[in-house]
């Protein structure tokens, strides 16, 4: 009955997603492009980053657009998978790599201009399954340490990795001890090379091995994370996931502690500057602050109770919010009194 309510949380993330080594590269039949739409700005958009000055945005159908005045005016770029991306990570201000369903990876090497497909998930399953019927897992996550290593995760234990930026992906699903096949809804790394992985039944993965061998803590939460967000300032790693919640591991994620986020939705995204403000957002427009290392939290109500999913910075100093109806400018208002729905 625990396994069965758990894995129901999962479900609440799908709104998020629409909610054995073995090498992949790109296949080469004809591409699936997104359609250019008017109105792609206003769609659901599930993730944002930023791509030194300017911004990039994915979400359903493919789309993936870009902004270079601070989200005031987008451009949909030309995309060859017309399947839902769910994220969207950029290593410097032109290299940056996108993720989402049919196990799709795709990178771009023009700050998010032009797309290329580096991985069709479902071709690569379909090389190693004698179905006719082949699913491949959606993609939740992409983290990258460097221009050539990077990790990607996603539903039922999907752990695939390059060393060879995305030119071939490995999958490293067999090297977690997860037998449950636990999704994996986010994955990053810390300063000194120890990978994470957010999951299920509240449990992370860590592995201080590159990857080669990964142990599941425990952190004493029995529902699901959806991300991770490293407080540079500290250094300190936090998990976030259903109804508010939030972890706190001040020794490289060998022990971790709920922290108060004064928040009911559940958190999607979040964002940590180098001075170490963090920002975590998520549904019916949650936004929660901590300038203190996750000591305390203040909400910052917003206009609209539309989801949330993603956060960035823009070069005049101030937040641009991804989710449904696209973006719209965080509102820096606070309340110590409102708790979100």
């Amino acid at each position: 009955m625990k396994q069965q309510a758990l894995r129901h949380s999962y479900q609440i993330l799908l709104p998020l997603a629409v909610l054995c080594l073995l090498s992949f590269s790109a296949w080469p039949a004809p591409a699936n492009y997104a359609m250019q739409m008017g109105k792609a700005a206003t769609s659901l958009l599930l993730d944002i980053a930023a791509a030194g000055d300017r911004l990039v945005a994915v979400g359903e159908r493919g789309h993936i657009l870009y902004s270079d005045d601070n989200g005031n005016s987008w451009v949909q770029a030309i995309v060859p998978t017309s399947a839902m991306l769910t994220r969207v990570f950029f290593i410097n201000a032109k290299l940056g790599w996108a993720v989402g369903h049919d196990g799709n990876v795709l990178a771009s090497h023009d700050g998010g201009i032009n797309w290329e497909l580096q991985r069709d998930g479902v071709s690569a399953q379909a090389q190693l399954s004698l179905e006719e019927a082949v699913f491949a897992p959606p993609l939740m996550d992409v983290w990258f340490a460097d221009e050539q290593r990077g990790w990607a995760a996603g539903a039922y234990g999907t752990l695939l990795h390059t060393s060879n930026g995305g030119r071939n992906w490995l999958d490293w699903s067999p090297k977690v001890d997860n037998p449950d096949q636990l999704h994996f809804n986010g994955v990053i790394g810390t300063a000194d090379g120890t990978l994470f992985l957010a999951s299920e039944w509240g449990t992370i993965f860590r592995s201080s091995t590159a990857g080669e061998s990964w142990k599941a803590t425990d952190s004493g939460y029995e529902g699901s994370f959806f991300g991770l967000v490293t407080n540079p300032a500290s250094r300190s790693l936090f998990a976030y996931g259903l109804r508010g919640t939030v972890y706190r591991s001040t020794d490289n994620g060998l022990n971790w502690a709920e922290v108060q986020s004064k928040v009911q939705g559940s958190l999607f995204g979040a964002c940590a500057t180098r001075e170490g403000r963090l920002t975590f957002v998520g549904s019916n427009g949650t936004v929660t602050r901590s300038e203190d290392n996750g000591e305390s939290f203040t909400v910052l109500v917003q206009a609209s109770s539309l989801g949330v999913y993603g956060i960035a910075p823009t070069t005049d100093g101030h937040y641009l919010l991804s989710g449904e109806g696209g973006s719209r400018r965080l509102i820096e208002n606070t309340s110590t009194a409102r708790v979100s729905p």
